[in-house]
């Protein structure tokens, strides 16, 4: 466990385990799962509160990938413990409420995110991102999972608060690919001859990707005009949180730049007007100049 845990409570390691164990309801017989010591020790520690023995941050690490919430969490008491619960009992992939309201996006539309991170940071560190989230990582065992568009926007500000600058923040929706090489959908934005055919095919497949948005689009000469429209009365954990909002249309603006990108085709980035900003409408329009040559490049395998 982190030293600043230690240093914001004079509660003992021994202690809070016991309380915790009892929280969660642990079976005894899972205590060696938890405190990796022999039955029979572990037995003896449980019926002697006044053990003397100290397990340091270890067992809370280990009951965090037990119920997929963050180990400091657990530690200070601040978790949900329905969902720990739950989880616990074997529901490994269920989620916080906040992730339940208005379920109209897919975790594949995130996914590339988590490989990346697992690409350049490493297993341990996208875990413990979604573990600080109060998600399990084994949610990204099917793609096809509907969750809704606060788990995006927060997933957003945690990288940003684990030190993700703007410009690797803006990098992530460049990697779209990482989702969508090898799918059907994938394959048609691939034989796309120009940015006209890319973005025509993005017209016809909004829904792939999410419902939240109320999506315009025409074709005017040689532009390509979309208008989105999200209400924000649906989303309210998101309503309020300018922040949060504003960091999320920028990396769709950043996102719908890189789809001809799947064609081998250089990024086409819009033209993006903030056309309301309400309480609880926001409207967005993006404009793509389809004349612009299509210059190859070289697509990254990975």
């Amino acid at each position: 466990m982190k030293k600043s845990i230690k240093k914001t409570t004079n509660q003992n390691e021994s202690l809070r385990l016991r309380e915790l164990i009892r929280e969660l309801g642990l079976p005894l017989r899972r205590l060696q799962d938890v405190i990796a010591m022999k039955p029979e020790d572990c037995l003896t520690w449980w019926s002697d509160e006044s053990s003397s023995i100290k397990f340091g941050s270890e067992p809370f690490t280990r009951l965090m990938q037990m119920v997929g919430i963050d180990e400091n969490k657990l530690f200070m008491g601040n978790y949900d413990q329905a969902l720990a619960r739950r989880r616990l009992l074997g529901d490994f992939k269920s989620l916080p409420d906040r992730y339940q309201e208005n379920q109209n996006s897919y975790l594949r539309t995130s996914a590339h995110i988590i490989r990346y991170i697992v690409l350049t940071r490493g297993q341990a560190f996208a875990d413990q991102v979604l573990y600080s989230m109060s998600v399990s990582p084994l949610i990204y065992d099917d793609v096809s999972v509907k969750i809704n568009l606060t788990y995006f926007a927060d997933l957003l500000e945690t990288l940003a608060q684990k030190g993700f600058t703007q410009e690797e923040l803006d990098t992530l929706a460049s990697v779209i690919f990482l989702s969508l090489q090898g799918t059907a959908l994938g394959e048609t934005f691939s034989v796309s001859e120009n940015h006209f055919d890319v973005y025509k095919t993005l017209a016809k497949n909004f829904d792939y990707f999410d419902t939240n948005f109320d999506y315009k689009s025409q074709f005017v000469g040689k532009k390509y005009i979309l208008k989105t429209t999200l209400p924000l009365d649906e989303h309210s954990f998101l309503k309020g949180d300018k922040e949060k909002v504003i960091r999320l249309m920028r990396y769709r603006r950043i996102l719908s730049a890189w789809f001809p990108y799947l064609a081998g085709m250089t990024p086409l980035f819009p033209k993006a007007e903030l056309v309301r900003f309400s309480g609880n409408i926001v409207e967005m329009k993006y404009e793509f100049d389809l004349s612009i040559k299509p210059n190859p490049t070289k697509l990254l395998v990975v």
